[in-house]
């Protein structure tokens, strides 16, 4: 029996102008929002840029992560958390993906991590907050990239909407194309 291939999700919040991060944080805070990210995430492997590792709590790994960093260094010198993965390319991040025994993989962000699995097609959903106040932040994210997925309303405050994204290429299209 052939392994199946897992599963990439997206999931990030932003801005309707596409802000995402500021000064390796978030601009805002919601609970409630971090809260669904959580329990969406939770138990599952996520893969991230080096700036998002290092900047979230090791409280947020359940699973060991997969880390892209081009130098292969992680600076994140408080952190108690001995087991991740590093990979400096897409191609090592398939390699690496292709061993891993789970259903689904969830890419958190940033915002260049983000369009890098964009670009190459390899997000089948995307789990999108839409943040319904702007903030000012100097990380932006490209939303250009969903304007053909299907949009599919998930959860609304006054705060901010949760919407489940479907990409129209397929499911992880380029991963199966690859393999």
């Amino acid at each position: 029996m052939e392994a199946s291939i897992p599963k990439i999700i997206g999931i990030m919040a932003t801005t309707t102008d596409g802000t995402v991060g500021k000064l390796n944080g978030l601009p805002w805070s919601y609970p409630s929002e971090l809260e669904h990210f959580r329990q969406t995430t939770d138990s599952h492997i996520m893969v991230m840029g080096r700036k998002t590792f290092e900047s979230a709590p090791d409280s947020l790994f359940k699973k060991k992560p997969i880390v892209f960093s081009k130098s292969k260094k992680i600076l994140k010198t408080d952190s108690t958390l001995k087991e991740f993965t590093i990979v400096s390319s897409i191609s090592e991040f398939l390699a690496h993906l292709n061993k891993l025994q789970c259903h689904k993989v969830f890419m958190i962000g940033g915002a260049e991590i983000a369009e890098v699995f964009l670009k190459n097609n390899l997000i089948s959903e995307f789990i999108l907050t839409k943040i319904h106040k702007n903030y000012t932040g100097d990380v932006r994210m490209d939303l250009s990239y969903f304007k053909q997925w299907q949009q599919i309303l998930l959860t609304k405050t006054n705060d901010y909407s949760i919407y489940k994204l479907t990409n129209p290429k397929g499911e992880n299209n380029e991963l199966h194309r690859n393999t």
